[in-house]
């Protein structure tokens, strides 16, 4: 499961690409997706 939504994550970040964001939004929206996922993965705690 957790590979089928990196994955998803990594189309997700180029079509972001291609659609001629700017860099920092393309940042903003991938870096926030995977703090999520390693959130559900037990790699991030909120806080510490």
């Amino acid at each position: 499961m957790m590979s089928e939504l990196k994955a998803g994550l990594a189309e997700f970040e180029r079509e972001l690409r291609g659609s001629g964001l700017s860099e920092n939004t393309v940042h903003t929206y991938v870096d926030r997706a995977e703090r999520f996922l390693r959130y559900l993965a037990g790699e991030y705690h909120p806080g510490r």
